[in-house]
């Protein structure tokens, strides 16, 4: 199971100076949503010998109206002459029908539909030019049920898929919004039972997709996993929001989650080839801290500090579940 991030430059920060430090760290692969950001990673990938989950960005109006008007063929050719090696094409990430409104976003039978015929143009495509690149679709926790289950209008999507992607989190909509999420965070950190009741619901979700994923053989990529560091906040001005972390207890509690992942994935016959962490950095600019998701706890889910300094002790962690 590779492990990689993304690795942001949102606030201009060394592209170079960050990749090299994740590879030191053990990071063996990074994930992109765009092809202007992976042409800018790139040279540094090269480097340190990084490969990429290559993403292209799909509308979801435009996919609804028209799938073809979504193809994004100049986009593809640029990732194939990167000289990067690719990990799949991930062709949209967490699309959803009704808005970004937490109560109101669904994923459709109607997205599920569209995005399995732009995934079956693509793969067309990519065979017609000789060329053969794992294809998917990132999706969060919406495809699922309340029992974990896919909901059945998902299965046309995950058919067409090469290796099914999933952003699954140990998060329930307490932990992600509103300023709520810095004291749900706290708890998860530093009040064991918090702690071991999340990690077990996600170990279930967890289970649950491997499980039916199974009879199909399809490998499995985590393309977005992780948890906040933060236990409070303070705000700078009217909107900078900088996290508090504990630096300590977000190690001890990352090396439970990790430990819980490489578990499963043995017992499932190691399907996950890869996971990826949402953020190599704090990002105190992602656009979801005051969107209409209003969920600031975005600013502190790195492994290392907006500095870039690591939060704990990345390349020993990385190192134990690699021999594990």
């Amino acid at each position: 199971m590779r492990i990689g991030a993304w690795i942001h430059d949102a606030d201009g920060a060394s592209l170079d100076e960050q990749i090299a430090r994740a590879a030191a760290c053990g990071l063996e692969t990074a994930r992109s949503y765009d092809i202007a950001y992976a042409e800018r990673a790139a040279p540094a990938l090269q480097r340190h010998g990084l490969s990429l989950l290559a993403g292209v960005h799909v509308d979801a109006a435009g996919l609804l109206a028209d799938y073809r008007s979504q193809a994004r063929f100049d986009s593809l050719e640029r990732y194939l002459a990167l000289g990067v090696p690719l990990e799949a094409l991930c062709v949209g990430n967490e699309m959803r029908e009704g808005g970004d409104a937490p109560s109101q976003k669904r994923f459709t039978a109607r997205l599920s539909f569209g995005l399995a015929n732009l995934i079956a143009l693509y793969r067309n495509w990519l065979a017609e030019r000789g060329h053969s690149l794992p294809i998917t679709y990132a999706m969060e926790g919406i495809v699922f049920d309340a029992c974990g289950d896919f909901h059945e209008w998902v299965w046309p999507l995950i058919d067409a898929c090469d290796v099914v992607a999933l952003n699954l989190y140990p998060m329930d909509e307490r932990a992600w919004f509103t300023v709520g999420a810095f004291e749900e965070s706290r708890r998860f950190l530093r009040d064991a039972r918090t702690r071991h009741d999340r990690l077990a619901l996600f170990e279930v979700y967890l289970r649950r997709a491997l499980q039916q994923l199974e009879p199909l053989g399809k490998p499995v990529i985590l393309s977005e996993t992780g948890f906040p560091s933060a236990v409070g906040f303070r705000l700078e001005g009217e909107q900078l929001v900088i996290p508090e972390s504990d630096g300590e207890r977000f190690g001890e509690a990352m090396a439970e989650f990790l430990s819980l992942i490489a578990r499963v994935n043995v017992e499932y016959g190691k399907p996950i080839r890869a996971l990826y962490f949402y953020e190599w950095r704090d990002n105190l600019h992602h656009a979801k801290i005051w969107n209409i998701e209003q969920s600031p706890i975005h600013v502190a889910f790195g492994l290392c500090d907006r500095m870039g300094t690591p939060k704990f002790g990345i390349a020993a962690l990385i190192g134990q579940v690699k021999a594990g």
